[in-house]
């Protein structure tokens, strides 16, 4: 495996097509390697998928590109509150709901 320190978006005027860059270092190398993609939309998400991974990694064996995330649970608190006030929201709605009806009928 070796790990990527950096993507790059290439039109080949050769080729007349789009594709990815990878910078590549390990095993005390460092390697540049070349992958057509469909078009500039692909090499961008490629891109971004670089760019919010925490660690990212080139197999040479297989060709495949890893990207790792790591996922806090920030705010697991917070959604479970927000839950709870949306409940009250909704049954303060409900409750009000009733009040109009009962004036309706006097």
């Amino acid at each position: 495996m070796l790990a990527i320190q950096g993507l790059k978006c290439i039109y080949d005027t050769g080729a007349r097509g789009w594709a990815i860059e990878l910078a590549l270092s390990g095993e005390g190398e460092e390697a540049v390697r070349r992958f057509d993609v469909d078009g500039p939309d692909d090499a961008e998400m490629l891109i971004e998928a670089f760019e919010d991974s925490t660690s990212s990694a080139f197999d040479p064996a297989t060709g495949e590109i890893i990207f790792a995330y790591e996922y806090a649970d920030f705010g697991a608190d917070d959604e479970e509150e927000d839950e709870d006030a949306e409940d009250a929201e909704d049954e303060a709605s409900e409750d009000g709901s009733d009040e109009d009806e009962k004036k309706g009928k006097q």
